[in-house]
């Protein structure tokens, strides 16, 4: 990494050492440290938080060792949630026409990387200026690509909870970046999904041939539950089309005359004041674990743990968490049955709406679980920690279709860095297309493409060895406009 003190000189940092606060971090005790404990003449301040770990990453630390006075193109992406951000400036690819896997930035192409807490900055903008002062580098980047957690219209996304508004056009502006283009957090999962080693990276929860070319789809339960499929596209490689699948209407399923999960929908049509629907997101999601639970402890008051209880709704004399990590916790460890029901019915949910997707994109290119919940609760999804898989047995509880469904490979990706790595890919994707050697995306063309990828200006790269050289157009212009 380069910073602002380094003279222009590399050094190493830990990522680890810029951690969140996780939701489980957020799980406080009901009562504060006791007179005994703090002794006579003690100070009163609350105990400093404990460390929380980082999350779950294979993306390499920065390791590019620049010139001081290097003014050579270089890439800029990021992964704005609702809570942090993670950024990244990097180097373009060292050849002309890179492979797949070359996509996915290694050491010596990255040259800082940095984690913000989103609630210390007034605006994005503020995010932004802050990571170029520290990563030292004068010419402002080529340009950027920021996969962020909402709807982007126009390239611009707003952020409701941070009164944020992100548009492309005012970040080129102000920082003198040419091409700003915001994608969807979840079509950015879908774009790290393909810089994936499957050996590596994921878990097979269903093993299956992999028809290479086929479709293939994600899924993901984080906060929310994000779903894409990807297609091939024009240069043979994938292209990522985002969904709001997770927004349809939940399913509820029954056995026999179990209506236990009809029931659940009815609570959540009173709790949420719809009309006639609830969204599977409202259930299949994280948020859904604690939905769940709520409507569990709701209906079987003496089932309840108030110890679990207690840790789920936050302390007594302080806000409310409702903090589903509580209850997943519970589960895990056996210490609460109602919890244990309560991950048991969303892992089934989860499995039913997997099941969805596969019927509906038949994805026989693999099908892939994502998302931060996903990853901490793999061994629930995959009945190594129940001795049996809700989610596969929902996911395959299709009728007549479930043969079709047994022949497609469901993999759960280990990592939770797949919007960073997607944003990364695709800012890779921008930078080719402009010098030209990447014919322009199916995507790309349907937002109309800016001048400056029609009609690109040469793009100087850092040469092996030092130095710097010009990539010269391999096409003209005419030629693009011509397979239009």
């Amino acid at each position: 990494m380069r910073g602002p003190h380094t003279g222009g000189r590399h050094y190493t940092g830990s990522w680890h050492q810029i951690a969140f606060e996780s939701s489980a971090a957020l799980a406080l005790h009901p009562k504060g440290p006791s007179e005994e404990a703090m002794g006579a003449g003690a100070s009163t301040a609350p105990p400093p938080e404990p460390p929380v770990p980082g999350i779950r990453r294979s993306i390499s630390h920065a390791a590019a060792a620049l010139p001081a006075d290097y003014e050579g193109d270089t890439l800029l992406s990021a992964d704005v949630g609702g809570t942090g951000s993670r950024l990244h400036l990097f180097l373009p690819p060292a050849t002309l026409h890179p492979k797949e896997s070359d996509f996915f930035v290694p050491p010596e192409r990255m040259i800082y990387e940095k984690q913000f807490k989103n609630e210390r900055f007034e605006s994005f903008m503020e995010v932004l200026q802050t990571f170029l002062k520290e990563a030292g580098i004068v010419k402002p980047p080529l340009l950027a690509c920021l996969a962020v957690a909402g709807v982007v219209v126009e390239n611009s996304a707003r952020f409701v909870n941070l009164g944020w508004e992100i548009s492309g056009r005012k970040i080129e502006e102000t920082l003198g970046i040419e091409r700003v283009e915001l994608i969807n957090d979840f079509a950015a999962q879908g774009y790290g999904i393909l810089t994936l080693n499957r050996d590596k990276d994921c878990e097979p929860l269903q093993k299956a041939t992999v028809k290479e070319g086929a479709p293939i789809a994600v899924i993901g339960a984080g906060t929310g539950l994000g779903e894409a499929f990807l297609t091939v596209g024009a240069e043979g490689d994938y292209e990522v089309w985002p969904s709001e699948g997770g927004h349809a209407e939940y399913a509820p399923r029954q056995e026999g005359s179990n209506s236990l999960e009809s029931e659940l929908l009815q609570y959540l049509l009173i709790k949420y004041s719809e009309k006639a629907r609830v969204s599977v997101e409202r259930v299949a999601a994280g948020r859904g674990i604690a939905n769940i639970y709520e409507f569990l402890a709701w209906k079987y008051p003496e089932k309840v743990n108030k110890a679990v209880h207690r840790s789920f709704i936050g302390p007594i004399e302080g806000p409310r968490t409702f903090d589903p990590a509580a209850i997943t916790k519970a589960a895990t460890s056996g210490i609460c049955q109602l919890s244990k029901q309560a991950v048991d019915i969303w892992a089934g949910a989860y499995g039913s709406e997997a099941g969805v997707v596969a019927l509906t994109y038949m994805p026989f290119g693999g099908l892939y679980l994502t998302g931060g919940v996903t990853s901490k609760m793999k061994d629930w999804l995959s009945g190594k920690t129940t001795g049996h898989s809700t989610f596969l047995e929902a996911f395959l509880d299709k009728g007549r279709v479930t043969p079709m469904l047994m022949r497609v490979p469901v993999y759960v990706v280990t990592g939770e860095d797949m919007g960073e790595r997607g944003a990364m890919l695709k800012a890779t994707r921008i930078y080719l297309e402009q010098t030209k050697n990447r014919r322009m995306s199916q995507a790309s063309k349907c937002k109309a493409a800016p001048e400056f990828i029609v009609k690109p200006n040469p793009i100087s790269v850092i040469a092996p060895g030092g130095g710097q050289t010009e990539l010269t157009e391999i096409q003209e212009a005419e030629d693009l406009q011509a397979e239009d």
